[in-house]
């Protein structure tokens, strides 16, 4: 880190005192192919940038045909050699092939940019490219000792500047010798260990990167490991539950049924019968003679005859008529959706309705009929009466009795209870509790300078908690009492008595008296009937006189005997039977089982154990995730980064993204 750490190793070639001769041999011993032939045209210097990379083109003289790289580069210690015109051999002198600088072994720096030749603690050197960064001599900055970072935000070695054909060139070293960065902390990427841009050059204008062999060693920083997660709680605990409920008890029997019930009481005897009718009327005697005849009748009165009557007309009238008229309308200049169809239409309906009605009464005077004329003389008298029936028959003997009805069905018993409900089950058991999850393991930070030997394997994480016992549960509940009896049924009416007999035997009525005298005879018959009169309501005229009273008649016959007494009334009807007596209550229903216990519940389960912390990556290898959610862990760093970069490695040990 002193400023004399670093030294210029370029070599001056072709340094003959002046006036010395120079010959083309010399100039393909010290600068071209000694095995091939060389021309002037060879000699000239060229100062394209971009000769080292494209010069397998043929954009360059040669004299063997095959394109190699310019024999002489431009270069500040280059200045004096032409780039064209005339040139002999004696002008190709104090020339540079390459431009060295070199790092002391056993020295160390920190954060070097190679461009500026510059770091934090070496703000500048001893030596410099004497304004060589940007020509095309090939440029070497060979690392012999240790370059180095402490942090991933700032590369070990830095070239930051524009340039052309430089080198960074790393030799075979003891170990801990080359270039180093940075580890990342936990899930923190790595540092990388070079750094190249070269702003402003095409891409073919590379810088190269170069190890000298196996001993030569870029190492980029690890990345750091992710933490590990939490374990997950232990699930609790789930078999607890209620018992099952008891089966209900069985159903009691029917109850008693009710007596029947007593049987009804007799009727009453009949009443005796009527007496016999009585008899016959004895033959009436022979008429006596006619009578004189008698006066006409007295003529009919006046009448009045009253007509009425009622008229009623009723009608109904109606007309409809509908008129209908369609169109478009052309709606000219408009688009057409604005143009529709149209549609008038009009209609109209009347209805009359009438009635007549009229009323009337007629009246019409009459007169009465003429008398009438005068009735005949009078029949004879009637013959005499006849005899007076015969006594009635004695009558009949009264009806037996009814006989009582039969006593009522008696009721039915009861239905019987209803079994008890069943009891319910014992409570649940309790479930354990889960045990706490375990804490995740810590992540290792990936290895670098910064870390470079210390664990990057993460720490495990710790156990979970064990769960707690789960209960036993609780005892059945006993069954509930069954329910009572149902009360028994009324008993049905007893059936009515029977009707009394019929009647007793009944005597007939003795013989009739002999018939008295006949009267004498009747008037005459009415004389006949007035004439009629003029209309209906007038009355004809009056009968005429009955004719004078007839002689007397013969006595009649003997009446005939009486009829036989009736038959005697039928007993009473018997009373109905008492109803039977009520059923029973049934019993009450057994009681229900009792519930069965709850059961038990189980321990809860164990807390599942933190993940281990994710290992950080060793040189240049990514740290590792976590198995399950703690995250992912750093990307590593790169051993060579940016761009416009080409590297070389000779099997050199690179770790390892380039």
């Amino acid at each position: 880190m002193a400023s004399n750490d670093w030294s210029k190793k370029t070599e001056e070639l072709l340094t003959g005192a002046p006036g010395t001769q120079i010959s083309f041999g010399d100039i393909r011993t010290s600068l071209g192919n000694t095995t091939a032939s060389i021309s002037a045209r060879e000699l000239y210097r060229v100062t394209d940038l971009d000769a080292p990379y494209d010069f397998s083109q043929g954009k360059y003289p040669t004299s063997t045909g095959q394109a190699h790289l310019p024999y002489v580069l431009d270069a500040t210690e280059n200045a004096g050699i032409p780039t064209s015109g005339a040139i002999t051999p004696n002008d190709i002198r104090d020339v540079i092939k390459e431009y060295v600088i070199e790092q002391d072994a056993n020295t160390q720096e920190e954060n070097f940019n190679v461009t500026s030749l510059s770091s934090p603690s070496t703000p500048s050197v001893a030596v410099d490219w004497n304004s060589n960064l940007n020509k095309n001599i090939s440029k070497y900055l060979k690392i012999k000792g240790r370059i180095i970072s402490s942090t991933v935000g700032t590369p070990a070695v830095i070239a930051n500047q524009a340039s052309s054909n430089l080198n960074i060139y790393v030799n075979n070293a003891p170990p801990s010798y080359g270039v180093y960065s940075a580890g990342g902390a936990i899930s923190q990427p790595g540092g990388h260990a070079i750094s190249v841009s070269n702003p402003g050059a095409p891409a073919i204008r590379k810088v190269f990167v170069e190890c000298e062999g196996p001993d030569a060693r870029i190492y980029a920083g690890g990345g750091g490991g992710a933490p590990g997660s939490p374990g997950f709680d232990g699930a609790p605990g789930n078999t607890a539950s209620t018992g099952t409920p008891g089966q209900p008890g069985s159903p009691a029997g029917k109850g008693s049924d009710g007596t029947p019930g007593s049987k009804g009481g007799d009727g009453q005897a009949g009443q005796s019968g009527s007496p016999g009718a009585a008899g016959g009327k004895g033959g009436d005697g022979s008429p006596g003679g006619d009578g004189s005849p008698g006066s006409p009748g007295q003529p009919g009165s006046s009448g009045q005859q009253r007509k009425t009557f009622r008229k009623r007309t009723q009608g109904q009238r109606r007309r409809s008529e509908r008129n209908r008229r369609k169109r478009r309308k052309s709606y000219r200049g408009w688009p057409k959706p604005r143009r529709g169809p149209r549609q008038e239409r009009s209609g109209y309906q009347s209805v009359q309705y009438f009635q007549q009605r009229s009323n009337g009464n007629r009246r019409k005077f009459c007169s009465g009929g003429q008398g009438g004329g005068g009735g005949a003389g009078g029949e004879g008298g009637g013959g005499g009466q006849g005899g007076a029936g015969g006594a009635g028959g004695q009558g009949g003997q009264g009806g037996a009795k009814g006989i009582g009805g039969g006593g009522g069905q008696g009721g039915q018993g009861g239905s019987g209870g209803g079994g008890g409900r069943g009891g319910d089950g014992g409570p649940a058991g309790y479930d354990g509790i889960g045990g706490v999850k375990g804490i995740g393991g810590g992540a290792a930070p990936g290895r670098g300078w910064n870390y470079k030997s210390g664990n990057i394997v993460g720490t495990p994480g710790t156990p979970g908690q064990p769960g707690t016992p789960g209960g036993g549960g609780g005892p059945g509940q006993p069954g509930q009492p069954g329910a009572p009896g149902q009360a028994g049924t009324p008993g049905t009416p007893g059936a009515a008595g029977t009707p009394g007999g019929g009647a007793g035997p009944h005597t007939a009525g003795q013989g009739g008296q002999g018939g008295t005298p006949g009267s004498g005879g009747e008037g005459g018959s009415p004389g006949g009937a007035g004439g009629a009169a003029s209309c209906g309501a007038g009355t004809p005229g009056q009968p005429g006189q009955p004719g004078n009273r007839g002689g007397d008649g013969a006595p009649g016959s003997t009446g005939d005997a009486g009829q036989p007494g009736g038959a005697g009334q039928p007993g009473t009807p018997g009373g109905g039977g008492e109803p039977g007596q009520k059923g029973g209550t049934g019993p009450q229903g057994q009681p229900g089982q009792p519930g069965t216990p709850g059961n038990a519940g189980t321990s809860g389960q164990p807390g599942q154990p933190g993940e281990p912390g994710g290992p950080g990556g060793d040189w240049g290898i990514p740290g590792q995730p976590s198995t399950r959610q703690g995250g992912p862990g750093g990307a590593a760093g790169r051993a060579v980064q940016g761009d416009k970069y080409q590297v070389i490695p000779n099997s050199g040990d690179i770790r390892y993204i380039y």
